[in-house]
């Protein structure tokens, strides 16, 4: 089922404003609310320069995230290659990882990626969507729920949905949680959990809340 929503900024889909009360708007590879094939409006390439900020910046403020608002990734093929070179970085030599032989005699009847590979490329894959470009200020936490293997040859994605925003974030900041669901080219969820970015806010603008209201306590 596709519900409503409106295509926005870097072909982010968010909930239809006129149709309140329904669930969140989805966007799909190929179409216009895919972040893929969606270009990047020029207007959102603020550039600033007063004496209180002083910098560029392509990604999304706090105040501009919302429930429901989803991004997806462009696609990234897992190859050899990455399997050598994670093993040798991180030191797991695993011989489901590594041995290929060995791992024909496995349930899974050949190699698979390592776990933690799979989330570091999926966090590769949140930079690549552009909403963190100048405007995280730090991936606070993360939980990781692994559901199906990842072999050579497979493509993933990562889809993040917005949960929800700090009620009452600072004058600087603020924190967003995400759904983080990475799948594969069968669009079978191979690794989901949640991030807790903190995301800078607008130091252009008067701060609000999330709901909207002006901030009482700036400090």
């Amino acid at each position: 089922m596709v519900h409503s929503g409106v295509v926005g900024p870097f072909g982010l889909t968010t909930p239809d404003p006129g149709t309140r009360g329904s669930s969140p708007g989805r966007s799909f590879p190929g179409s216009a609310g895919a972040l893929g094939c969606a270009p990047r409006a020029s207007y959102l390439l603020n550039a600033m320069d007063d004496a209180t900020c002083s910098f560029s910046r392509r990604g999304l403020w706090f105040d501009e995230f919302q429930p429901g608002l989803r991004v997806e990734s462009p696609g990234r093929t897992i190859v050899e290659a990455d399997l050598v070179a994670f093993a040798g970085l991180s030191g797991d030599h695993t011989q489901l990882h590594t041995d290929e032989e060995f791992s024909k005699r496995t349930p899974f009847r050949g190699r698979i990626a390592h776990g933690m590979l799979v989330q570091s490329i999926a966090t590769g894959l949140g930079v690549r969507t552009g909403v963190f470009e100048s405007t995280i200020q730090a991936l606070s936490d993360m939980t990781i729920h692994w559901r199906a293997p990842v072999f050579p040859g497979d493509t993933i994605r990562l889809v993040l949905t917005v949960e929800r925003v700090d009620p009452e974030p600072s004058r600087r900041s603020g924190m967003v949680v995400f759904q983080a669901t990475v799948l594969n080219q069968e669009d079978k969820v191979v690794c989901a959990g949640e991030w807790h970015t903190r995301m800078l806010r607008d130091c252009r603008r008067e701060p609000r809340t999330a709901a909207g209201k002006p901030e009482e306590n700036l400090d």
